[in-house]
């Protein structure tokens, strides 16, 4: 009985998730913090991948290697669209690169040419991995991004399948915008599911958005969103 009452209680608070993120997300309501802390417990229980974690963890997958998955060929239309998207608007521009990881995203960008590339990411893990990529134009930093203020402005800021993954995922990056050259660009990619769904929706709500594209292979799909 006592499983059957868990399983029947997870069902019922799913259904409470689905009307969260498609209603609730990110407004201020009575009870709107337990609200979001029993979310947060459910998606930790339930093993979700596109949820805030900690910094500890983020340490961890990246010295175990989880992240290699980012090299393989399912993973590259995305990055060339990105990529593409840059030259196109800012060829030969200043990039930044809000959760960057290893830096992966500067070796698309590197045939094209880029005047300064910096990319941000929260483990230290992952920016050792980027050393080998470093030059004169080429930096990382390991930071916090939530918290993170840019040195100097940039012509884009790339936010690669990382905003789920903040706290305040529209604060954040309505924070950055003030660190955009005059006619500089955001460009944000999300793995669709429904957080990031609703994200989405509330960036398209609070940003001017230029163009979009979605990606699809047996993975999913991913959404490349530009907004200018």
């Amino acid at each position: 009985m006592a499983g059957t009452s868990y399983r029947l209680g997870r069902r019922a608070f799913k259904l409470v998730y689905k009307v969260y993120y498609r209603f609730l997300f990110g407004r201020s309501f009575p009870f709107s913090g337990r609200l979001e802390r029993a979310v947060a417990a459910w998606e930790a229980e339930t093993g979700r991948g596109d949820v805030p974690v900690s910094r500890e963890r983020w340490e961890e997958e990246y010295r175990q290697g989880k992240w290699e998955l980012m090299r393989t060929l399912d993973e590259l239309a995305r990055y060339s669209v990105i990529a593409g998207y840059l030259h196109h608007l800012h060829p030969g521009g200043s990039v930044l690169d809000v959760g960057s990881g290893e830096g992966l995203l500067c070796d698309h960008l590197r045939p094209f040419g880029y005047s300064r590339y910096h990319g941000v990411d929260l483990a230290e893990a992952a920016i050792q991995q980027a050393a080998a990529r470093s030059d004169e134009k080429t930096t990382f930093a390991a930071a916090d991004a939530e918290i993170y203020v840019p040195d100097g402005s940039f012509d884009a800021i790339v936010f690669n399948e990382c905003v789920y993954y903040f706290q305040d995922p529209l604060g954040t990056v309505e924070r950055y915008r003030a660190s955009l050259n005059p006619g500089g660009t955001l460009i944000v990619s999300t793995f669709r599911g429904l957080r990031a769904d609703t994200i989405a929706r509330r960036l398209n709500a609070a940003l001017p958005l230029a163009e979009e594209t979605a990606i699809t292979n047996a993975k999913g799909t991913w959404m490349v969103r530009v907004y200018r």
